[in-house]
C-alpha cells in the first residue's frame, strides 16, 4: 500500500479521506458526529471534489438518518435487516419466481438460526447418556421460528 500511496499522492488523500469518514462513527455525541460529517465534507481533497459528489449527496440526503445513530444510548443499526434482506432477494433469485406464500415459507422456516440446541455431551461414564457441562439437566430445544399457526386462515 505503501507503494501505491508513495507513487499517487492523490490516492493517498483519497484513502485518507476515507479513513476520516470511517472515524465519524467513533465520535460518543450527535453533536460531536456532525462537527466531524461537517469537516468532511469540507475537508475533500482539492480536485476530488467529483470523486466524492455521489457519497456526499447520499450522505446529504440521509443525513438526519445517518445522525440518529448517534441519538440512542445503545448504537445500533439496521445491518441486520439489510443482511435477511439480502438473503431474501437471494433465494427469490435463486427460486426463480417463486410465489409469495412459497417465499414466506422458505424464509420463516429454512434459516438455520431459528433452533436452539442444548449443548451436551456424551457421558465417557455413563454411556449413552448425555449430560450438560453444568451436570443438571439438559435444556430442551428452543425453537424461535414462527408458528405454523400463522398459515392457516380462521
Amino acid at each position: 500500500m505503501e507503494t501505491w500511496t508513495g507513487a499517487f499522492p492523490q490516492l493517498l488523500a483519497a484513502y485518507e479521506h476515507k479513513e476520516r469518514l470511517y472515524h465519524i462513527w467513533g465520535c460518543a455525541t450527535l453533536r460531536d458526529a456532525e462537527k466531524a460529517l461537517a469537516a468532511w465534507v469540507d475537508g475533500i481533497p482539492q480536485g476530488q471534489k467529483e470523486v466524492w459528489k455521489d457519497l456526499v449527496s447520499a450522505v446529504s440526503g440521509w443525513r438526519e438518518e445517518v445522525l440518529t445513530y448517534f441519538e440512542t444510548d445503545i448504537p445500533i443499526t439496521n445491518a441486520f435487516t439489510e443482511s435477511i434482506n439480502r438473503l431474501a432477494k437471494d433465494k427469490n433469485r435463486d427460486g426463480r419466481g417463486y410465489s409469495f406464500e412459497v417465499m414466506r415459507a422458505r424464509m420463516l422456516y429454512t434459516t438455520k438460526h431459528k433452533k436452539k440446541t442444548p449443548q451436551t455431551k456424551e457421558s465417557p461414564f455413563l454411556g449413552k447418556a448425555t449430560m450438560t457441562y453444568s451436570m443438571g439437566l439438559p435444556e430442551a430445544e428452543k425453537n424461535y421460528g414462527v408458528d405454523l399457526s400463522t398459515f392457516w386462515e380462521d
